[in-house]
């Protein structure tokens, strides 16, 4: 027999709430034990935080290493000291303890998705670093 859970993406919980853009969660509400899965919508201009958080800000992980690719749109994301843009099925590896933040620039809707291990505690595994885009 095989298992498998299906989501259809009208049914992914949206835990921005009533901030603009979206950040679509799937791996937790389908069951992985072992993968981190998100989608993040970010609509121009904006820029990648929690809900009320600081768009200067970066981050980065105590363990876990993420890939993002971008599904479409471009986005403008910092590493380190470095800063590129990511179009279309473009994607980029990230280790865990380089500092990160991502943003859209341009003047279209962008759409990403976060690929790691699951993180038990995602903020206990994440350190912010303020002033990051300054």
């Amino acid at each position: 027999m095989s298992e498998y859970s299906v989501m259809r993406g009208a049914e992914a919980p949206d835990y921005t709430g009533d901030n603009p853009g979206a950040f679509l969660g799937y791996a937790r509400p389908m069951g992985s034990t072992q993968l981190g899965f998100n989608i993040r919508v970010l609509e121009p201009g904006m820029a990648n935080t929690p809900p009320g958080g600081d768009p200067t800000w970066g981050h980065s992980h105590t363990t876990v290493e993420e890939i993002y690719l971008v599904l479409e749109g471009e986005i403008t994301i910092k590493l380190g000291d470095d800063v590129i843009t990511l179009g279309p099925r473009d994607a980029v590896f990230i280790e865990p303890s380089t500092p990160r933040a991502t943003r859209n620039d341009g003047d279209v809707t962008a759409v990403f998705a976060m690929v790691s291990a699951k993180m038990a505690d995602p903020m206990a595994e994440t350190n912010a670093h303020e002033n990051f885009w300054l």
